[in-house]
């Protein structure tokens, strides 16, 4: 099951290499179809919650120990958020457990958090009544539960908070947030003042102004005004809390003075008013666009690809494309998304094509990168010539990128010189010296090859079929069995419905080679198996039976392969595959049926 939940777990093989070297979003892109043609049958998955685990959780809940109830309390709140049912009953022996007199703290940490997560909001007068009386760490769990149920007796805990000058910091933040969450209007003349007061702590400020914000969404224009006036550092905080109040106004003084602070040099200001500009309508923030773009802030730069892309235009899908060079990683996926959005668009199509061809004959990596899969995704098949001279590029996220880029526009023209290109690449890892071999450029440049072997099998190019043969012998020292396994995938394409006694020997030679380690890689069997399907290689129906044992999908992907495989060759109809239900073991607990001798229900769900 493990091997196949399919060809799925093959193919991320790909991308845990590519992780180390490129974004997320990049190298989930590169797709191999070799893993999806044929698209092998799955088997629906259904995990089972254990049975009698709630009850025996319950009972060690039970137990004095104090750890062990906070794993348990602990335990019921997780199985609830991952979806298993019936733990509401629970919420009885929790509560009565969380009433008790002299419980240790960390327990009622547990049972707080649990109570919350299950939304047990008849035990809220029991979790407020113990917040008010317990811990900070108690009333952080409780207390935004409470806002969120919006329940009225905290509201006047919380407004005796506002007004006592004395209340600790940390009891004062979680009134403010309360208040402001429930909406009290009755905090509103206090929650001003500590905005406003230039001796109230920086935090309490700010947090102040943003529950008066959510509190009113007119009418603090004037206070803003005064705390905008101050441009010097000391500033700083006054101008974040100026912007913090009009967190909802979109009045046209609201609009000019956030505007203004939009531009201020400090980026968490400038960040706080362009985000609510940009929420009343992009084109207010035309007027920062330059600087926003310019800021070594990432998040002022997002705003300005982002202002960018609602007021499209000539210019500004040329800004957008600069952006495809950006330093933070987010932000170049992000322009690039917004480019591929426009390209689409008959009216934008030439200029996003335009543009991305100017960054396309670039040298900059970052950029490269992002323009190859812009052009690629809009199928820009011009574009093909200049992916072939980015093979050679020296870092991987150009030169597997390109291949894939070359795969998915599939140019005619481009075949020879990729032909040359595998063969030279080919010979470098025959040849490259044993210490290269462990290093993780040498592995990324045998993907390359998984790539343009790929797009040789797809396109049938004949003149490549000596090359990948040179691929099917497993050569000692040198692990290149992603780059075998495309090449096998291909010659399988290449020969499809025209058995070749020859191949079809070497092929079946790999399928029975013994399994990994210190034999043949699983990748290089399944698409053996695969292309003695395709080419339709009857010699081999009894190598291929060996790995097929039942006449239905189980799930293993060599079993299903070559199963694929014979229906191929002989007619004979794959079954689909039954549904795997198993019992989810990563738990706190796991019910045991005790044997004789057995004195203990308590059996952990990993073995040591």
């Amino acid at each position: 099951m493990a091997a196949t939940r399919g060809s799925a777990w093959l193919a991320c093989a790909f991308c845990m290499l590519l992780a180390g070297s490129t974004c997320q979003a990049q190298y989930e892109l590169i797709d191999s179809p070799m893993y999806h043609n044929p698209e092998l049958p799955r088997a629906s998955v259904v995990p089972l919650f254990p049975e009698d685990a709630k009850d025996l959780w319950l009972k060690a809940f039970e137990r004095p120990e104090v750890d062990l109830r906070c794993q348990a309390a602990d335990a019921i709140g997780f199985a609830h958020r991952r979806g298993a049912k019936g733990f509401e009953s629970t919420i009885g022996p929790l509560r009565a457990a969380f009433e008790k007199p002299d419980q240790h703290p960390a327990l009622m940490l547990a049972i707080a958090r649990t109570l919350v997560t299950l939304e047990a909001r008849d035990t809220a007068a029991t979790l407020l009544e113990h917040a008010e009386s317990g811990s900070s760490d108690l009333r952080e769990i409780v207390e935004p539960a409470l806002a969120k149920w919006d329940f009225r007796p905290a509201r006047e805990l919380w407004l005796k908070r506002l007004a006592d000058p004395a209340c600790p910091r940390r009891n004062l933040v979680l009134a403010i947030q309360g208040l402001g969450a429930v909406g009290e209007d009755k905090a509103a003349d206090r929650l001003r003042e500590l905005a406003l007061g230039d001796q109230v702590p920086v935090q309490i400020r700010l947090e102040a102004a943003q529950a008066l914000a959510m509190l009113r969404s007119d009418g603090l224009e004037k206070d803003a005004e005064a705390l905008a006036g101050d441009a010097t550092p000391r500033g700083i905080t006054s101008r974040l809390v100026a912007a913090a109040l009009l967190r909802r106004h979109r009045s046209a003084e609201a609009v000019r003075l956030l505007q203004r602070l939009a531009q201020d040099k400090e980026p968490t200001v400038a960040a706080a008013a362009a985000g609510r500009l940009l929420e009343i309508d992009a084109e207010l923030l035309l007027p920062a666009l330059n600087q926003l773009l310019a800021s070594p802030d990432d998040k002022l730069r997002s705003f300005g690809v982002e202002v960018l892309y609602r007021k499209p235009g000539e210019r500004h899908v040329h800004l957008l494309a600069d952006r495809l060079e950006d330093a933070n990683p987010e932000i170049r996926n992000k322009a690039r998304r917004y480019l591929q959005e426009l390209g689409s668009k008959a009216e934008f199509r030439d200029a996003v094509i335009a543009e991305g061809t100017r960054v396309l004959g670039s040298t900059k990596w970052a950029g490269l990168e992002q323009a190859t899969i812009l052009l690629t995704i809009l199928d820009h098949k011009p574009a093909a010539e200049r992916l072939v001279e980015l093979l050679k590029f020296e870092r991987p996220e150009v030169f597997i990128t390109a291949a894939w880029g070359l795969r998915r526009l599939a140019v005619a023209e481009t075949l020879p010189d990729v032909t040359k290109h595998v063969e030279a690449q080919f010979q470098h890892i025959l040849t490259a010296p044993w210490s290269s071999l462990a290093d993780p450029d040498f592995r990324l440049v045998e993907h390359q090859v998984s790539q343009l072997n790929q797009l040789l099998g797809q396109q049938k190019y004949l003149p490549a079929e000596p090359l990948l043969r040179k691929f099917v012998p497993r050569r000692a020292g040198r692990l290149i069995d992603e780059a075998r396994a495309s090449a096998i995938w291909a010659l399988g394409l290449i020969h499809e419905g025209k058995p070749d006694a020859g191949l079809a020997k070497a092929l079946e030679g790999r399928l029975n080679a013994p399994p990994m380690p210190p034999g043949e890689d699983i990748r290089v069997r399944l698409m053996c198996g695969i292309a003695l399907g395709r080419m339709g290689a009857k010699e081999s129906v009894p190598g291929l039976r060996e790995y097929y044992s039942d006449d239905r999908a189980t799930g293993d992907a060599l079993h299903d392969g070559c199963g694929w495989a014979l229906e191929q060759i002989t007619g004979e109809k794959m079954g689909p595959p039954d549904t795997i239900r198993y019992v989810e073991r990563d738990w706190f607990l796991m019910p045991h049926k005790e044997e004789p001798g057995q004195a203990s229900p308590f059996v952990p769900a990993r073995a040591p």
